[in-house]
């Protein structure tokens, strides 16, 4: 059985990637495309990794698999962040494991925690701190530590407070490591399709000033690729992205644009921080306290143990302390906290959807059936009159969920997702009102766009000059896997065989389809007790996500 090597280069697009291969600076790609074809692989609304990722995991739009942004929503008022078992449809590799295809799967986001598989995971985030037993099988992790040392899921960001040159060094070596341990895996689990995410690009795109860093990381994933291409000549070659990129050169903060145009309103003013709101509320006391990098992660693991056993009068004590030597740190307590009687739209994230305030299994509703479409109407209409200092549009469509998602899970959806990803400005949530709506970057540089790569090369795929690409979904990735393979592709997968990236005779092939029965898939919010949803939330949230 033929090989076939999807490699993800996260947050990958044209435009940064075409400057390097006119400059000879990424031959390898250069290679497969000159044997294969090109084209753009267009992303999801949002595109961002929890939502992208899943879609090409399952082959269904978010109103099937119900990952909408990194937290989840439901009806009933129930919350957490996402992970695998919050996925209501089933991965593409189980249907390739009934067809005899042993799959493996490495740094890929949205797979912890592993549901058994013929062949191996070893997840990408969002991956618990502590969680020591992530992968599968269980001594896959064995495997790596055994040769490489301890592994953990992505690169430090604290690694910044030494500089980018750092955390690009850190990244490439990271890579290369990793693409050594996925080799040695791929050969241990005698996989026929890998599938193996590079995120370098991703993270310095949002951290990194200026481009040559930006260059660095993309010249070693393709020297990452030119070793796959050397230790498996004869295979097929898919190179995609998750979504693509762009440079940002302000932020919008949509918190207080929502109190200034009276959609939400400020009211909370306690120091009674709750236990799933401790960390978040020390670290910003201990950074505003001159603390920072692993020394900071230490004191603070320290401080949350000791409020985790503390009587509530002695806990509401060591805040309101702790409120009088950096006021700055906790003012957000007085500031920023909504009140829920009076507020109509809210956010979860920096990702661009919108709830509208029901109160669905809570009682805290402030809009009623009858004012739902009209608040809907009104918020699409101002968003869209938004203009950065420049005078340009900060949103270029705003979406009912209805227009982009189908399926049972649709009700879980955000109300609107307004799509930011065509200007030049971060969306920030989390702020302080009174403030004028636009800042500077707030240490990002860069976020996402909706275009992606995609480059098909190897025997199985035809060649196309790059003058004629292909444009494709992410949801068609999954459906052109299966029908490489053989494979029947589940009828209500959303997604198509991308015919015209196939040689003959696969172009020419029947798709056939059946119907298939899901198995079934884990509860939301599985995998994470208290503490690690903690460590994943602080981990989004040093990546600017939520």
């Amino acid at each position: 059985m033929r090989k076939t090597l999807v490699l993800s280069i996260d947050s990958g697009c044209w435009e940064y990637i075409d400057p390097l291969l006119a400059a000879g600076r990424m031959p390898n790609v250069a290679r497969l495309i000159e044997r294969g074809a090109r084209g753009v692989l267009e992303s999801t609304m949002p595109p961002i990794t929890p939502v992208a990722f899943s879609s090409f995991l399952t082959g269904v739009n978010p109103g099937k698999h119900g990952i909408f942004d990194w937290s989840l929503r439901r009806e009933d008022g129930r919350g957490g962040m996402v992970n695998a078992g919050a996925l209501k449809a089933p991965p593409f590799w189980t249907y390739l494991n009934q067809h005899r295809v042993r799959v493996g799967l490495f740094n890929v986001p949205l797979t912890y925690p592993p549901q058994p598989i013929d062949g191996f995971i070893v997840p990408g985030i969002p991956v618990p701190r502590t969680a020591r037993r992530f992968t599968y099988p269980p001594e896959a992790l064995d495997r790596i530590e055994e040769r490489f040392g301890p592994y953990r899921v992505d690169v430090p960001r604290d690694l910044l407070t030494e500089g980018v040159d750092a955390y690009v060094q850190a990244w490439i070596e990271y890579e290369t490591m990793q693409t050594e341990a996925a080799m040695a895996l791929a050969e241990a689990y005698g996989v026929d399709l890998l599938v193996f995410n590079y995120a370098s690009l991703d993270r310095v795109n949002h951290f990194a000033p200026g481009m040559e860093h930006i260059a660095q990381v993309l010249v070693n994933v393709d020297t990452q690729i030119g070793r796959w291409m050397e230790r498996f000549p004869e295979a097929n070659f898919v190179l995609m992205s998750d979504h693509g990129s762009r440079r940002i050169r302000t932020a919008f903060l949509l918190g207080p644009w929502l109190v200034q145009h009276g959609y939400a309103a400020y009211g909370e003013h306690s120091l009674d921080i709750p236990p799933h709101e401790a960390n978040f509320a020390l670290a910003r006391f201990l950074r505003e306290k001159g603390m920072q990098g692993r020394k900071e992660k230490l004191v603070r693991a320290g401080l949350r143990l000791l409020l985790r056993g503390m009587p509530a009068p002695l806990r509401r004590r060591f805040w309101e302390r702790a409120y009088r030597s950096a006021p700055e740190a906790l003012a957000y307590r007085f500031t920023e906290r909504l009140d829920w009687a009076r507020t109509k739209v809210f956010a979860m994230s920096n990702s661009g959807p919108l709830l509208i305030n029901t109160g669905a299994g809570d009682g805290r509703g402030a809009v009623g059936p009858d004012e739902y479409e009209r608040i809907r109407d009104a918020l699409i209409r101002d968003l869209l009159s938004v203009r950065d200092p420049q005078g340009r549009p900060v949103f270029s469509r705003v979406y009912r969920r209805e227009e982009i998602y189908h399926g049972p899970a649709l009700a879980d959806a955000p109300d609107l997702i307004a799509d930011h990803y065509e200007s030049d400005c971060d969306i920030v949530v989390d702020n302080k009102p009174g403030l004028f709506c636009f800042v500077d970057r707030l240490g990002r540089f860069g976020d996402h766009s909706r275009r992606g790569i995609l480059v098909a090369s190897g025997p199985d795929f035809a060649s196309r000059p790059p003058s004629d690409p292909v444009y494709a979904s992410i949801l068609d990735l999954p459906a052109t896997l299966l029908h490489l393979y053989g494979a029947p592709l589940p009828r209500d997968w959303d997604g198509q065989v991308l015919r015209n990236l196939l040689a003959t005779p696969l172009a020419e092939r029947e798709v056939v389809y059946a119907d298939t029965t899901a198995p079934e898939t884990g509860t939301p919010g599985e995998g994470y007790s208290a503490d690690e949803e903690v460590q994943v939330m602080e981990h989004l949230r040093d990546l600017g996500y939520l």
